[in-house]
C-alpha cells in the first residue's frame, strides 16, 4: 500500500511536470526551475526548502507545489506533513481516490479524522463548486417564491403541502449556503498537544494527543479553536493546529 501511495504522488508530479502547470504557480520561475532540477537530482531537502519559499495560500494554481511537497514530506516520513497537503490539494482538486489514500495514510499511521464519507466529499466538493451551487439553488429558490407571490396575487388556491414544502427548502438553502462557512478543520502540528475541556489553559485536560490527527473545528474563542473528539466538544489552541 505504501509503495502504490508513492508511485501515486510520484506519477501526479510527472503529468504536472509535462503539462506545464509549473509555469502557472505563483512564485519566482528561476527558484522553481532550481527547486526542480534538485528534486531531479534526488536533492529532496533542498528541494523541498524552495518549494516551501514558493507555495502561497490564496494561488488558485499550486496544485504542482502541493503534490511535490505532499511526496517530499511523504519521503521524509513527515506524514503529518504530508497529510496536510494533500488535505490542502483535496480543496483544489477533491476526488475519491485523493480521499482513500489519505485514509489509507492515515490508518498506517494510527490517526484519526481522515475517514472517508459522503459529507465530506460533499463539503469539499461544495467549496470547488461553491461559486455556482449558490447561484443555481438560489435562482430555483426565487422562482419558486414568484410564482406563489403570482398565485397569490390571481387569487389562486395554493395547496398547504406547497407552502410547507417551500418554507422547508428556503430552510434547506439557507443552511446549504452557509455550511462551507462553518465548516473547517485542521491538523495537529505539535506531539504531546492538550486537549482541554474549556477555553483556558487552567481547565482540565481531556486528552493528551500527538500530532498527525485531523479534527472539525466549530468556531473559536480568543487563542483557542473548538473541536470536535471522539464524539466530544474540546479546545485546543490555535498554535497546535494548522488550519486546512
Amino acid at each position: 500500500m505504501q509503495v502504490l501511495f508513492n508511485k501515486y504522488l510520484l506519477f501526479w508530479i510527472v503529468i504536472s511536470t509535462i503539462s506545464g502547470s509549473g509555469a502557472a504557480v505563483a512564485g519566482d520561475l528561476n527558484n522553481l526551475k532550481a527547486a526542480d532540477s534538485l528534486f531531479a537530482m534526488a536533492k529532496y531537502a533542498e528541494a523541498e526548502l524552495i518549494y516551501k519559499k514558493n507555495y502561497t495560500e490564496d494561488e488558485k494554481n499550486n496544485q504542482y507545489l502541493l503534490l511535490k511537497l505532499a511526496f517530499l514530506a511523504e519521503k521524509s516520513n513527515n506524514y503529518t506533513d504530508c497529510l496536510y497537503y494533500l488535505s490542502k490539494l483535496a480543496l483544489i482538486n477533491p476526488s475519491r481516490r485523493l480521499f482513500e489514500k489519505m485514509d489509507n495514510l492515515a490508518v498506517q499511521q494510527n490517526l484519526s479524522g481522515y475517514e472517508f464519507d459522503d459529507y465530506n466529499y460533499f463539503i469539499i466538493f461544495y467549496r470547488r463548486y461553491g461559486d455556482y451551487i449558490p447561484i443555481l439553488l438560489l435562482t430555483l429558490g426565487a422562482y419558486i417564491v414568484f410564482i406563489m407571490v403570482l398565485k397569490t396575487r390571481r387569487k389562486e388556491p395554493i395547496l398547504q403541502f406547497h407552502k410547507v414544502s417551500t418554507i422547508i427548502y428556503l430552510i434547506v438553502l439557507l443552511g446549504i449556503v452557509n455550511i462551507p462557512s462553518l465548516y473547517k478543520t485542521g491538523i495537529i502540528v505539535n506531539d504531546n498537544t492538550f486537549l482541554r475541556d474549556e477555553p483556558s489553559s487552567a481547565s482540565s485536560v481531556v486528552e493528551m494527543v500527538r500530532k498527525g490527527h485531523k479534527l472539525t473545528i466549530f468556531g473559536s474563542v480568543d487563542h483557542w479553536d473548538r473541536v470536535i473528539w471522539n464524539n466530544r466538544i474540546v479546545y485546543i489552541r490555535k498554535s497546535d493546529l494548522w488550519t486546512i
